[in-house]
């Protein structure tokens, strides 16, 4: 999708450094946001999943969590740029009702696209849970899709993922993403896990790209699965202090060790390469994210 002259790429998965101050305060740094969307040759549109500095402080009062991770990130919206950024709903389902007012403030008030990302495995709950269940109901209806950490490299047996078909397969009128399924070593277990889920009859599924260079697993993503499936979702943090990292850059790599340069057109080039008609790549960049997430006419298009 080219919008005045450049490609339209939208990442449903970004995060911000956060720390807690004393006196119980969260801030998110949005330095990074800022200098980084304005360096980059593409249109980027991002959203932004939640910043938590400490998950053993926070798991332990959810609903301190749940109120202080959208407090947070409602007063960081307000420094980045309009309809440019976009935040994440955080929940929890040790806290119901908190998560269930977060959802209507943030998501029915101030119009934010997204409830996640939420990370079962780090904050010690079952993404499938009945408490889980209710959230994602209530998520559904007001359209919000539910980002559901899937480890991309890790935990080899496939829990997470099994738990966010579940999830799909439970409340089958919510939208649920599998964050960053794709582009590491997990990638064909999860590729065949939602084939199966599709071929049952399951459409409510969408899985996030990580990492776009190995184009192995973008090829049979799309082969497989269907470009309408896949967004964009690379699990790009922004550092607290300069000098900030790129878009694009890989998870968890140096600077000096990363094999192409850092930008959104590398990872469109990755796609092309992986055999994508123009099509498909401008499905996977923005358009299944454009309707995904209700964005059309928020962004003008």
């Amino acid at each position: 999708m080219i919008v005045n002259g450049r490609r339209l790429w939208i990442d449903s998965h970004i995060h911000a450094y956060a720390e807690m101050l004393e006196g119980g305060k969260m801030v998110i740094h949005g330095d990074a946001l800022r200098e980084v969307l304005a360096n980059d040759s593409s249109d980027l549109v991002w959203i932004l999943s939640d910043a938590r500095p400490d998950y053993g402080y926070l798991n332990t009062r959810p609903a301190d969590f749940v109120r202080l991770l959208n407090e947070a990130m409602l007063e960081l919206l307000a420094l980045l740029p309009a309809n440019r950024v976009f935040g994440s709903i955080a929940v929890h389902p040790g806290a119901v009702d908190a998560s269930l007012e977060a959802i209507e403030v943030y998501g029915g008030r101030h119009g934010w696209p997204q409830v996640g990302e939420i990370l079962g495995y780090a904050l010690g709950f079952d993404l499938d849970s009945p408490e889980m269940v209710t959230i994602a109901g209530h998520a559904a209806t007001y359209g919000l899709p539910l980002q559901c950490h899937c480890s991309t490299t890790g935990q080899p047996e496939g829990e997470q993922f099994r738990q966010t078909v579940s999830l799909a397969r439970m409340v089958p009128e919510a939208k649920v993403i599998a964050a960053h399924a794709i582009g590491g070593g997990n990638s064909w277990l999860h590729i065949t896990a939602a084939e199966v889920y599709y071929d049952m009859g399951g459409g409510n599924l969408w899985l996030e790209i990580r990492d776009f260079n190995p184009r192995q697993y973008l090829r049979a993503a799309v082969r497989r699965l269907g470009a309408e499936h896949l967004i964009a979702g690379t699990d790009w943090i922004g550092s607290g202090k300069p000098p900030y990292l790129p878009y694009g850059a890989l998870f968890h790599t140096d600077l000096d060790q990363m094999p192409y340069p850092c930008a959104a057109s590398s990872l469109e080039g990755f796609l092309r390469e992986a055999g994508c008609t123009p099509e498909q790549m401008d499905l996977i960049a923005a358009g299944n994210s454009v309707e995904l997430f209700g964005l059309r006419e928020r962004l003008g298009l």
